[in-house]
């Protein structure tokens, strides 16, 4: 939903910084290795770098898994308040999604955020910007103006809390980029193991209420920031690292997967270690928060198990996202069709409260569940159609728009140009990243190239041509931003 220090983002050793020749020259590709199927990447016009749209699809995979998710807390369904009995489908649908979705969706987020703000902070340095001061405006401008007021219809609202973390983050953003790649990493670690100790700190304090709601998880997401932090140095992910085959996708997905389990040990360890305190009735014993009585270990190995599954999963679908856009040339262009979808997330986001809201609102506690995730599949077909075409004509969505020219200061390029160099989608309406029509076949091995190109905000970042950069990566042209005349 939904954003890196050039000079500053230690390493391994920088790259050499190209000029306009040497990236207008031939590079060798890696053909397809054994049994690995060719993945669709984008035509962008003569001379422009071939790049495959794996940032863009993960977002919109996440998007739709958050969504799909709040369409029965929006409005609540007919089955939570008793008037209707839930069917045996409508269980296995619920609880089906639920695990496969619920928590996962949103630590994807998070973790592309923080990929998102090394895009950003790299991008304000290599202009000889201030790169704090932007990200602070970037991040309170999404809090205040987009948060604030959303979190007022739906105390289930993502944007203010992730404000909020971020705005946290910027400070550290000099420290987590310099030094060795493996510091964000250490850093997360360090702020999952805090995260359950400081959520029960604040409970005890504040109590949880709608108003206060984005201030818990803070450390949590903070983690999953630096694991897009750690992400966004891999070499894998710096400019020319696609050329080189890794083994990264399959461990990020293994990885997630162990990880996811290890959560669900955890929570039933809760379960079994801390159980609640029941009545001489058999019924659960109630606070004065309406909720049941448990002992004082309990809310931390719970809040523990929400970390690991929701950072594992996250692991897990990146992990296998990327592994299939490598792998199958078909599953690529099915992945593909959705980055369209993840470059406007945020109107896509706001889009769905305010779909949810107009249809569902006058039914609520009287529309079936299964009606609500009806609806939500129904609305991510038409955003999807909506995306491909609105992608094709503009650079960027009507709210992604909104909130980059307040965080630059002036209004953003809008339209794209008649050349069809735009970055991120091929000339003329209507053609997605990675989609059949203006895709030519690559080996998988380079979608690298274009994880870095897209802000946490699902547009182009703010540069023209750059990567993610492993550790301290340049920017591969320097060609200044989308303002210079193309």
């Amino acid at each position: 939903m939904t954003d890196v220090q050039q000079g500053a983002a230690g390493g391994p050793g920088p790259h050499p910084v190209q000029d306009r020749s040497r990236e207008d020259a031939p590079r060798p590709e890696r053909g397809p290795a054994p049994g690995e199927a060719p993945a669709p990447v984008e035509r962008q016009g003569a001379g422009a770098p071939r790049r495959v749209a794996y940032l863009d699809v993960v977002r919109g995979l996440a998007m739709i898994g958050v969504v799909l998710m709040n369409a029965p807390s929006v409005v609540f369904p007919a089955e939570m308040t008793g008037e209707r009995e839930s069917t045996i489908l409508t269980s296995v649908v619920d609880t089906g999604l639920s695990l496969l979705v619920s928590g996962k969706a949103r630590a994807m987020l998070m973790v592309l955020l923080g990929v998102g703000a090394v895009l950003a902070w790299r991008s304000a340095v290599r202009r000889g910007g201030r790169p704090t001061a932007v990200m602070l405006r970037r991040y309170a401008v999404l809090g205040l103006l987009f948060g604030v007021p959303h979190l007022l219809v739906f105390d289930g609202d993502i944007l203010t809390h992730y404000a909020l973390a971020a705005l946290l983050l910027a400070p550290l953003m000099p420290w987590l980029t310099g030094g060795t790649a493996r510091r964000p990493a250490v850093a997360a670690l360090a702020l999952f193991a805090a995260a359950p100790f400081a959520d029960l700190l604040l409970d005890s304090a504040l109590g949880w209420q709608p108003l206060t709601a984005p201030l818990f998880h803070v450390p949590q997401t903070l983690g999953l920031f630096c694991v897009g932090v750690w992400l966004a140095r891999r070499p894998e992910l710096a400019p020319g690292g696609e050329l080189v085959a890794s083994r990264l996708p399959t461990l990020m997905l293994w990885t997630g997967l162990a990880v996811q389990v290890l959560g669900y040990g955890a929570m039933f360890a809760a379960d079994v270690f801390f159980p609640m305190e029941m009545g001489a009735d058999g019924v659960p014993v109630l606070g004065d928060d309406g909720m049941p009585v448990v002992p004082p270990g309990s809310p931390l190995l719970v809040s523990l198990a929400s970390t690991l599954m929701g950072g594992g999963g996250a692991l897990f679908y990146l992990g296998l996202v990327w592994w299939l856009v490598r792998r199958g040339r078909t599953a690529s262009r099915l992945l593909g069709a959705l980055a369209p979808l993840g470059r406007m997330t945020l109107t896509v986001y706001l889009g769905s409260t305010a779909v949810f809201l107009a249809v569902m609102g006058p039914l609520e506690t009287a529309i079936p569940l299964l009606a609500q995730y009806g609806l939500a599949v129904a609305y991510f077909v038409v955003a999807v159609a909506f995306a491909h075409v609105w992608t094709g004509w503009f650079r960027l969505g009507p709210l992604e728009w909104v909130w980059r020219s307040l965080t630059y200061l002036r209004p953003m390029p809008m339209r794209r140009g008649t050349a069809g160099t735009d970055a991120g989608t091929a000339a003329g309406p209507g053609v997605g990243a990675g989609a059949a029509q203006g895709s030519v076949p690559v080996s998988g091995a380079a979608l690298g190239a274009k994880v870095g190109r897209y802000g946490a905000d699902g547009s182009e970042a703010e540069s023209g041509q750059h990567g993610v950069g492993g550790s301290g990566g340049p920017p591969v042209s320097s060609q200044p931003e989308e303002d210079a005349p193309r």
